[in-house]
């Protein structure tokens, strides 16, 4: 089988997600190639969407919530006669044709952008092969009603209602998760792991992520952590992309031995497993991360939008917690490095959610 998965570059989340299913077809024997679907529209489109979301991301999250919550209250926003499904198809005709060159037996979109242009592809001139979206937050988005597919991948199947009232299909459901790397479905022991990442294993540590952009108030949180926390409390930063708030907290915490400061991550798996807590906002590949490891999360809700149904998800089935402002947010993440019984609780709550990987019931479906 071959497969083609298409993405897009707004954020590495999705990307995250494809890169699991594609290692999951290759451990079956298949092959899958990934692309990013706005390409087929333009070059100039696909920079303009990615630096623009990259932008908002970081400097503009409150006008990024604002904007989702338009297109919410405006179905129409996504209509097909709407100024975003004309972009997008001007590059359906591109799109199916390569489809067609390539000889794909499946197509699989892991953002609503590509699985929009899919329905428009087989609509109008449809091709024999297996169509699939993945939802990668833990709510139906806007314009989900729209995305006519063989299969909607969802998060948890406590979901399906809210998809179902969101106009996706009943029968097209598959309620298996969200996919994420191999690697993190194995864990090292909590101390073994703090070993391997260069920490003293007696000590508590607080890992700090926010998204592959590093967006969000990272810095003023990091200072009141340093202030507050115990030279055997550790904590680690990883700013990801974001080169300039990595040199400047390389700069500010140079002496503070115990906030260590990085920017990309290779390790994730093990530095995840080293962690007793995880601080980082509600994405749907984070969160679900966390989720797969047992790590308790205190959540930053930095850019609202499809974020905010994502920390309600993991809040009120008790594998996270979350405050409003940096000062309530450190002394939360203070509050349960301290508390092992409270850990523990939310570790169990997380544990219970966790189904067997969504890449393999994905592959499983994409063979049936």
């Amino acid at each position: 089988m071959k497969v083609l998965i298409l993405s897009c570059n707004t954020g590495g989340g999705h990307n995250s997600c494809a890169k699991a299913i594609g290692a999951e077809l290759l451990n079956r024997g298949h092959t899958y190639e990934t692309d990013d679907a706005l390409l087929y529209v333009s070059k100039g489109t696909s920079r303009f969407v990615s630096n623009w979301h990259v932008r908002f991301y970081r400097y503009f999250p409150k006008l990024y919530n604002k904007g989702y919550q338009y297109a919410e209250e405006h179905p129409a926003s996504f209509d097909e006669s709407s100024a975003a499904c004309r972009i997008l198809r001007r590059g359906c005709k591109r799109l199916r044709a390569a489809i067609v060159q390539g000889g794909y037996d499946a197509v699989v979109c892991v953002h609503l952008f590509p699985a929009l242009m899919l329905t428009f592809i087989q609509r109008e001139a449809p091709l024999p092969i297996k169509t699939m979206f993945i939802a990668t937050d833990y709510t139906a988005s806007p314009s989900c009603d729209r995305m006519q597919l063989d299969t909607c991948v969802i998060p948890d199947a406590s979901l399906r209602a809210e998809f179902e009232k969101n106009g996706v299909r009943p029968e097209t459901i598959l309620p298996c998760g969200i996919p994420v790397r191999e690697e993190l479905y194995t864990c090292l022991p909590n101390r073994e792991a703090k070993l391997a990442v260069g920490l003293e294993p007696s000590h508590r540590h607080l890992v700090m992520m926010t998204g592959s952009m590093g967006c969000g108030p990272m810095e003023r949180i990091t200072e009141l952590l340093a202030n507050s926390l115990p030279p055997e409390y550790d904590v680690t930063v990883a700013c990801s992309s974001n080169r300039q708030l990595l040199r400047r907290m390389e700069r500010r915490f140079a002496d503070k031995p115990n906030i260590h400061i990085r920017g990309f991550i290779s390790n994730v798996s093990v530095l995840m497993d080293s962690a007793d807590l995880f601080l980082t906002k509600p994405g749907g590949i984070s969160t679900t991360e966390a989720m797969v490891k047992g790590l308790p999360m205190v959540l930053v809700n930095v850019v609202g939008g499809c974020e905010t149904p994502n920390l309600n998800f993991f809040v009120s089935h008790g594998g996270a917690a979350t405050a409003g402002t940096p000062e309530d947010i450190a002394a939360l993440c203070k509050e349960l490095l301290e508390n092992d019984e409270e850990r523990l609780i939310m570790r169990q709550s997380l544990l219970a959610m966790k189904q067997i990987p969504a890449a393999q019931a994905i592959c499983d479906r994409l063979e049936g």
